[in-house]
């Protein structure tokens, strides 16, 4: 146990001190099902509490992902590019940062997933940090990559083949507000909006 002095009163608090939680112990495993885009391994565990049972990973691909956010400074004003899809699971027209299953966490990677989804090619980049979009179920790890652009190089007409997704700009004052409305969803894309704000690139632009 800890003491720490509470800055107004004077008074000691107690702090319980910090105890790194016990683990799940895998027995065994094997496959359940495997395609070329997705492999499910359940798993034979034992809980902390000496429990026996069973436990579901997914793997998506490599297990390995990438995120570009596109961002370019106009008058002053940051813009973040988006792209515009249907996404075939939820039934719905989604916002998201180019994102996708990539070989490593590289920005060479970012950079392919950026030019497939819009077209565009970037000035520099630089990586903001990583995510683990669902720590419960999936392996996953994503890389998020901050790419650059010029004014003279942020318009684009690309729409690509597979899926059709087009590229949109908005103002960080406009991101906020899709979000609150609810227009951007995609938890991945709001990690990595979040991701941002560390690196104080909105507010300096």
């Amino acid at each position: 146990m800890f003491l720490i002095d509470h800055p107004e009163s004077g008074d000691a608090l107690a702090i319980a001190p910090v105890v790194t939680p016990a683990t799940i112990e895998r027995v065994g495993t094997h496959v359940a099902y495997e395609n070329p885009f997705i492999r499910v391994d359940l798993d034979d565990v034992v809980f902390p509490n000496g429990a026996r049972g069973s436990y579901s990973r997914v793997t998506l691909g490599t297990g390995l992902g990438v995120v570009a956010v596109p961002y370019a400074n106009f008058r002053g004003i940051p813009y973040l590019g988006f792209v515009e899809q249907h996404r075939y699971p939820i039934d719905e027209v989604t916002l998201e940062f180019p994102r996708g299953g990539s070989d490593d966490l590289s920005l060479s990677e970012a950079a392919r997933e950026l030019v497939e989804e819009t077209g565009l090619t970037y000035q520099s980049g630089h990586l903001l940090g990583f995510i683990r979009p669902d720590t419960g179920i999936l392996t996953t790890k994503v890389a998020v990559w901050q790419t650059s652009h010029l004014l003279q190089s942020i318009e684009s007409r690309h729409v690509e083949d597979e899926t059709g997704c087009r590229l949109r700009w908005y103002s960080h004052g406009e991101v906020l507000g899709l979000i609150r409305n609810g227009r951007i969803s995609c938890g991945i894309t709001l990690a990595a909006f979040a991701l941002l704000a560390p690196t104080n690139a909105l507010a300096a632009a």
